[in-house]
């Protein structure tokens, strides 16, 4: 028998570095971390931990934190006689507990648990939780990369990417980003538990695997919608282990496809109800949006490598450059080589760009909904794709003498990059003021959004000059914006209640502001909402120059624009009472009890009303609730006091009468000699 010849390598042949090795599902296949990588996990941890301490000195920023904390209603009633009952199914409805359109309720949920723990919202313990669950997301993140195969020295340099990569700040820094390192926590758990699902021949065992699963993919769809892509990252793990592709890959995930298209469905209808969903700003046609979902994919690729510039705000540029409408031939010729490593079995390329399409596509604005075409945050969890792909071959090449050493130096000077350019980015989250100066930097005077939100922090601040220039100059770059007009004029009016009304200023102060409110009623392009909001604050500066009738005659036409604005009921019943309309104040009281039970200085002015007419039982009922309300309240003491007198009722007015003193009310004549029981 002749013998096989032993075919020679061409002396000019590329060596290609292996693919990875395929998983089978046989007990023979590793399926735990390798000896000592906890040192390896720990001390990742630690380096991602001392990068973020400087978030904990960060208090909240007007970016959306006001509308998902400090300033949700379902928020603000704990502490107050809110049952943690209704809480929850307030925070879990539909209606009540979307916030801005988005509905992510376990995230808002943990804050209510935060304010409940420490008794008010206490930023540092909110920024701890961030890291937590920041390092929690990280140490999942390792583990998986261990799953893959990966040794010691790759999952560590894949775990100090994910950690304190600087494109990760937004998502950790930002307070109300709760919901990115939230879902993360949960989607790298299913799918670690999916990878321990398709090693397992134990029966037993893949049942409680997949139930953990879809607990952790409803937990993951409740903390953030963008857990709908937990099924297809699934299929990027199947193409990884060498699963057969076929349907039965797709039948196995039923109820994982089910959860993600009720979530995404549930989102849709959230933003629809917002009016986020109508490109009514940028009206671009299909082409372009197609364009700028591949410019967007480009740049976050881009970003990976150079994350510069990083902003809060990436506003469409209009009209959109022509690099814009190259990018789909970039995006082309990346799925071109993505298709060429797929045919060469290059399994960790192809699994990277898959993670990363599958977790960023439904991000890339195609169908348009925010403000901006970028955010740095979109990137938290499809970044793991493109990160497996440079830890693998570090891993690859740190097992080789020649390559270790250098490896592990170039690793450390990125990590020493990283972790400077990480904390100079968590400055930028200190406070609105750092947040808007920032975009300010890269915008300078052709946006009038950074302005206008730096104006409204300065004027919390009560500073109110800077907030007065701020506005000024967002007005001077955007002067058809209603919106603008509105909050300015706001500020004039705080200005001026500061006053005393005998004051010259007093009543110049709120002409301003009534000349700003006018200027934004006239501006064309005015939504309902904010129509109605501009007549409720134009009706309440009317009020403040004791114009009561233009006061009740603008604030019944906001009301009737918008009867869910609880202010302009408010407004209106003070309008009503001080023209002695006392049935007209108490009805308006009443109103606006409905949007807001738990105010009890408005149970304290319906208890008033309620002796004035003479209805000394209801009055009773009011002024009761208000001190259930706040127990320490002065005034709702003195008024029960008196209500009880008024009925006959002494010895119990006497009581009150007391309290009321106690609390360091000061009483009348009249209630002195009730009180000395004269």
């Amino acid at each position: 028998m002749a013998k096989k010849s032993v075919p020679t390598k061409a002396k000019n042949t590329p060596v290609r570095k292996p693919a990875p090795k395929a998983v089978s599902n046989t007990a023979s296949t590793p399926s735990l971390e390798p000896n000592g990588w906890r040192s390896y996990a720990i001390a990742v941890l630690i380096i991602t931990a001392l990068c973020y301490l400087p978030t904990l000195q960060n208090g909240l920023v007007n970016w959306d934190d006001d509308p998902n904390i400090t300033e949700n209603p379902n928020l603000e009633r704990i502490g107050k006689g809110a049952s943690w009952g209704e809480t929850v199914a307030n925070i879990f409805d539909l209606k009540k507990g979307a916030v801005i359109g988005n509905y992510n309720p376990l995230p808002i949920l943990t804050f209510g648990i935060e304010k409940a723990i420490a008794g008010d919202f206490n930023t540092t313990l909110i920024h701890f939780t961030n890291l937590v669950l920041h390092l929690l997301t990280v140490l999942l993140a390792m583990r998986l990369l261990f799953r893959m195969g990966l040794g010691v020295w790759g999952a560590t340099a894949g775990g100090l990417l994910f950690g304190i990569h600087p494109m990760r700040v937004e998502s950790v820094a930002w307070a109300t980003e709760r919901k990115d390192v939230l879902f993360a926590v949960f989607f790298f758990a299913a799918l670690l538990y999916y990878v321990r699902w398709i090693k397992s021949e134990d029966q037993g065992k893949r049942t409680r695997y997949y139930v953990f699963m879809l607990v952790l993919a409803l937990l993951s769809l409740f903390s953030k919608v963008q857990a709908v892509t937990l099924p297809l990252s699934m299929l990027a793990l199947d193409y990884f282990y060498r699963r057969p592709l076929n349907f039965k890959l797709i039948w196995e995930k039923t109820p994982f496809w089910l959860l993600s298209l009720a979530f995404g469905i549930i989102n849709l209808i959230t933003l629809k109800a917002q009016g986020s969903t109508v490109d009514d700003q940028t009206n671009f046609n299909i082409l372009d949006r197609l364009c700028i979902g591949a410019y967007s994919f480009c740049v976050y690729l881009y970003k990976l490598l150079l994350p510069y510039p990083m902003s809060p705000l990436y506003p469409y540029p209009k009209p959109l450059p022509i690099w814009v409408y190259l990018a789909p031939i970039l995006f082309a010729a990346i799925w071109f080589g993505v298709w060429r490593m797929w045919k060469t079995d290059r399994r960790i390329w192809v699994f990277g760009a898959l993670f990363f399409f599958f977790n960023v596509m439904f991000l890339l604005q195609v169908l348009g909904a925010g403000q901006g075409y970028l955010a740095d945050r979109f990137t938290y969890v499809p970044y793991f794709g493109l990160f497996a792909i440079a830890a693998w071959y570090f891993d690859q090449y740190a097992k080789e003498e020649k390559w270790k050493s250098s490896l592990q130096i170039a690793l450390g000077a990125l990590t020493v990059i990283y972790a400077i350019w990480t904390v100079q980015q968590i400055k930028v989250w200190k406070n609105g003021e750092t947040l808007w100066s920032h975009v300010i930097k890269f915008e300078g005077k052709t946006n009038s959004l950074p302005y206008w939100n730096r104006a409204q922090f300065y004027r919390a601040q009560k500073k109110i000059d800077l907030s007065l220039r701020d506005y000024t100059q967002a007005i001077t770059i955007n002067p058809t914006n209603p919106e603008l007009y509105n909050s300015r004029g706001k500020t004039y009016f705080d200005l001026a209640m500061a006053k005393n009304p005998n004051d010259p200023q007093f009543k110049e102060t709120i002409q301003k502001a009534i000349a700003d409110y006018s200027n934004g009623i006239r501006q064309p392009n005015k939504k309902p909402a904010s129509h109605a909001e501009l007549l409720i604050n134009r009706g309440a500066a009317f009020g403040a120059l004791e114009n009561l009738q233009a006061a009740i005659t603008d604030l019944s036409e906001g009301i009737q624009l918008n009867p869910d604005n609880k202010n302009g009921y408010f407004n209106r019943s003070i309008a009503y009472y001080n023209s002695g309309q006392l049935e007209n104040a108490l009805k308006d009281y009443q109103s606006y009890l409905k949007f807001d039970a738990y105010n009890a200085n408005v149970w304290y002015e319906c208890g008033m009303l309620y002796r004035a007419l003479n209805r000394l039982p209801e009055s009773l009922t009011s002024l009761n609730k208000a001190i259930e309300l706040n127990p320490k309240f002065g005034l709702a003491y003195l008024e029960r006091g008196r209500s009880k007198a008024q009925g006959g009722d002494k010895a119990s007015a006497q009581s009150d009468y007391m309290q009321a003193k106690q609390l360091g009310v000061s009483l009348t004549s009249k209630d002195i000699e009730m009180l000395n029981g004269q």
